[in-house]
């Protein structure tokens, strides 16, 4: 079980050859973020037929249906599953859960994203078979923790120069220090 970075992520959304993500963190922001960014690639939030979402309410068969249904009018189709509870839902409903993972095809893009619902990564049984099933079926597990303080400030540094200003970096640490880490 492997569980890659937000500069591992950036690398796996450029070469478009994943087919499940699964996305842990504290970070709501950044899991928002990179679900949108990998959902864009695939299908627009207002296409009916390749964008799927789904909360923690679904019936897993909804969700087994929509991945497994051809996309229209282009390559892939994007689902996304929010909050689902995997480590307190019935056996069966679980083993549909990694059967979805496992048999996600080539012509469709599955993302699970947990931000609501906090998972624990370590020692955690389900999520390793989950993980698991997501790497056998070119997938992959990412955590998006909250940055650090460095790389806030070249976030926030970077971003004013592109925008062409000048943000000195002492100024971006007092900013951060003052208002907080969360980029939200």
């Amino acid at each position: 079980m492997a569980i890659i970075y937000e500069a591992a992520l950036k690398q796996t959304i450029k070469a478009d050859n994943t087919n499940v993500y699964i996305l842990l963190g504290n970070d709501g922001y950044l899991k928002q973020m990179y679900a949108k960014k990998i959902g864009s690639a695939c299908a627009d939030d207002d296409d009916t037929f390749n964008f799927h979402k789904f909360s923690s309410e679904c019936d897993l068969q909804d969700v087994y249906d929509a991945v497994l249904q051809f996309p229209m009018m282009c390559d892939k189709k994007f689902v996304v599953l929010t909050d689902y509870d995997f480590e307190g839902c019935s056996k069966a409903d679980y083993e549909k859960l990694c059967t979805i993972i496992a048999e996600t095809p080539d012509t469709c893009v599955f993302v699970m994203v947990f931000d609501a619902l906090q998972i624990t990564v370590k020692k955690n049984n389900k999520l390793t078979k989950l993980i698991t099933a997501a790497e056998k079926n070119n997938g992959v597990a990412v955590c998006l923790d909250h940055r650090t303080l460095p790389e806030l400030v070249k976030m926030l540094t970077n971003g004013a120069s592109k925008r062409g200003c000048r943000f000195d970096s002492t100024a971006a640490k007092y900013l951060i220090e003052t208002v907080g880490e969360d980029i939200n």
